[in-house]
């Protein structure tokens, strides 16, 4: 006779969430950018990824579209953690603008895909951070530009 009270651990079992957010972790244990950043997000990532994520996926053991979305989810994230936290210098310049937007807005879907309401000090610091690289990006980008257009100087 089976316990249909005690829950079902199959989705957490089958579910690839687990070894994707252990990538995230370790972009951002061994960032070799924006440490800073890594070290403020540690605790809310070690949550969701240890807390919020196994208990989500445990409610929504039957609804195999909402764990496939955060399989999808998760996936963006691990690759966008990827991106902001240990790519080469020269795409830091160019591109960790669009990253770290990306990194965002795939962290606060999968925030709002679990039911979190209060995410305003994640989303603030990563606005801060994006702010702050906007700067550096177009300064880059004007001093190419200024090198193009006059190689003398």
């Amino acid at each position: 006779m089976v316990d249909t009270n005690k829950p079902n651990p199959k989705p957490l079992i089958i579910s690839i969430v687990g070894p994707l957010m252990n990538k995230v972790k370790l972009s951002m244990l061994s960032a070799k950018k924006n440490r800073q950043l890594a070290d403020k997000l540690k605790n809310t990532i070690n949550l969701l990824s240890e807390q919020l994520l196994p208990f989500w996926l445990s409610e929504m053991r039957g609804n195999y579209d909402e764990i496939n979305t955060m399989h999808n989810l998760c996936y963006l994230l691990a690759m966008k953690t990827q991106q902001v936290f240990n790519s080469r210098i020269i795409h830091t310049c160019i591109d960790q603008n669009w990253d770290l937007k990306g990194f965002k807005q795939v962290l606060v879907r999968i925030l709002r895909q679990i039911g979190a309401s209060d995410y305003d000090e994640v989303t603030g610091l990563l606005d801060f951070v994006i702010k702050t690289q906007n700067l550096q990006s177009s300064s880059c980008i004007k001093a190419i530009g200024s090198f193009i257009r006059n190689n003398k100087k």
